[in-house]
């Protein structure tokens, strides 16, 4: 687990974490956010328990709504396994209403890719878990 620069986006590594670590990761990662010192981040999971990222989405909804910070940043998430793909889809549109637009993917290549793009792409990428 760790929290890095790299790139020019944050890197939030939870593979191989348990829920109390992904949990402390979360809120490390929430404290840059309030801060302002994060606009891109890459999210890397592993194979720990799909529910627990939901931790995040409570983090970034504690900046939001308690601290009063906006967010402005762009989350892409690799995830390593369909049921992570399936929790962090469910909540993209609740991240998207604080601020925080998130795209989640099975390649870590075009999850880089998709950060440094200037416009979100009209179709799903190669790489893209699509998500209805």
């Amino acid at each position: 687990m760790s929290i890095s620069a790299q790139g020019g986006f944050v890197i939030i590594d939870v593979s191989g974490c348990n829920s109390h670590q992904l949990s402390d990761t979360y809120q490390d990662f929430g404290l840059l956010c309030a801060r302002r010192k994060v606009r891109w981040a890459l999210l890397r999971t592993g194979d720990e328990d799909a529910r627990v990222h939901y931790a995040l989405r409570d983090v970034l909804r504690t900046v939001v709504l308690i601290a009063g910070v906006p967010l402005h940043i762009r989350l892409a998430v690799v995830a390593s396994t369909d049921s992570i793909a399936q929790v962090c889809g469910a909540m993209r549109e609740e991240l998207r209403a604080l601020g925080c637009d998130a795209r989640v993917f099975r390649i870590e290549r075009q999850a880089e890719h998709w950060l440094r793009a200037g416009k979100r792409p009209a179709q799903p990428m190669v790489g893209e878990v699509a998500l209805a």
